[in-house]
């Protein structure tokens, strides 16, 4: 589930009485502290927010409805750890990826940096970017096989179309809270920074001029067809179709772009010493919640376990939504499929399809001697599915959490 809010209906809904005296004395706007005290409250509710703008402008994306109110979060130094699902190999991986990469890697969008650290791969940003036709095609023969009551539809496009949106939109919000948190506690630096694809197809960092030209796009527009920022995800609008429209053709006459994302930027900081001594440093602090010795086998471990557990997460929510058979911004299609109880099953299927869940196949423990192409994690049994090119993969990584946990512990 995701929510958009202006910083007046932030503060309406979670803000103190205080908080609220300061946003009607200050014009709508809240001092930085003030703000931070508001996002505290909005964690205990929601698992990860992104900010966009700046001032009364702010506007605040809250992703992952929590279903039971988290404790307040506090200034110690785990603040804020381990809410994000599979945050500790989320850390792990971004920080390892940085150290394969000497520390030196270019801005990246977040659907890029979720491509390069493995979590998604070429079907779904080919879906994603490409002919969607060929895949529905595929999806509805699988829709069939595991449905006796499922009914082909053109409109099936709709579901296709809101599993890429919510289940990438969750991925990268999760990851942009890691790039965060790290930052925080000082492990990384994060900068983000609005690039644009131009009409010859070339990347840049966008100018001042051209990003407020951007806002004011917008801002003319959403007025022009009365919607306010927080509609934009409802794709299925006719309002919201006619300014995406417009909006795209707006961007290639005024600024030749096609279009404009958030890139980030992240190094690990280091001493004199270098990286890995920087690291060391913090571990020794037991600040770390993270592993950053792997290996190529134990990061193709890691990445499969955060798959894992995040398709599961996906899954619930989906089950979750699938109740909610009265939700304005759904298609007539989509509404269907909830009603005939077939919206749960087939993100299941959308899951497995796009290779979202892990290549390693669990099944319960047993008493016989592990074959080679065989791990155990945490009491559980894996092996390698056919469709995986790793043949030998590590029989410790049991141990890293271990020994991450140890290190907290002292």
């Amino acid at each position: 589930m995701k929510q958009e809010f202006t910083l007046v209906e932030l503060v309406k809904k979670y803000g103190t009485k205080a908080q609220k005296a300061s946003l009607k004395r200050n014009k709508g706007n809240l001092t930085g502290k003030e703000f931070s005290l508001l996002i505290k409250s909005v964690e205990q509710e929601w698992e990860s927010y992104t900010v966009e703008g700046r001032g009364a402008k702010r506007i605040i994306t809250c992703s992952g409805k929590r279903s039971k109110k988290a404790e307040r979060v506090d200034k110690r130094s785990k603040n804020g750890q381990g809410q994000l699902v599979g945050e500790f190999e989320l850390n792990s991986l971004v920080v390892n990826y940085l150290i394969q990469n000497n520390n030196n890697v270019r801005p990246m969008s977040s659907t890029k940096w979720i491509t390069e650290l493995g979590i998604i791969d070429r079907r779904l940003t080919g879906a994603l970017y490409g002919d969607k036709g060929i895949h529905l095609e595929k999806l509805q023969e699988q829709f069939s096989e595991v449905n006796k009551d499922y009914n082909k539809n053109d409109l099936d496009i709709d579901m296709l179309n809101e599993f890429l949106q919510i289940f990438l939109k969750h991925i990268k919000s999760s990851l942009v809270s890691v790039f965060n948190k790290l930052a925080k506690a000082k492990v990384i630096i994060h900068q983000k920074e609005v690039w644009g694809c131009t009409t010859k197809n070339r990347h840049r960092n966008l100018t001042r001029q051209e990003i407020k030209a951007i806002a004011e796009i917008r801002r003319i527009l959403l007025n022009a067809h009365g919607i306010k920022g927080r509609d934009l995800f409802k794709n299925n609008m006719k309002e919201v179709k006619a300014f995406n429209k417009e909006f795209g053709e707006q961007l290639r006459k005024q600024l030749n772009l096609l279009f404009y994302y958030d890139a980030h930027f992240c190094v690990i900081q280091e001493s004199d010493l270098g990286v890995l001594d920087y690291l060391n440093r913090l571990q020794e602090k037991g600040d770390l919640d993270f592993t950053y010795r792997l290996t190529e086998e134990s990061a193709f471990i890691m990445t499969q376990v955060y798959k894992d557990l995040q398709s599961k997460h996906s899954l619930e929510l989906a089950k979750g939504r699938e109740k909610n058979t009265a939700n304005k911004s759904d298609s007539d299609r989509i509404k269907c499929i909830k009603i005939m109880k077939q919206y749960a099953p087939m993100w299941e299927l959308l899951l497995k399809y796009f290779k979202c869940t892990s290549c390693l196949i669990s099944k319960p423990k047993v008493e016989e001697a592990v074959a080679p192409n065989k791990i155990e994690i945490d009491g559980v049994e894996f092996e390698i599915s056919r469709e995986s090119k790793r043949t030998n993969p590590i029989a410790k990584f049991q141990a890293i959490r271990w020994i991450a946990e140890m290190n907290r512990i002292k």
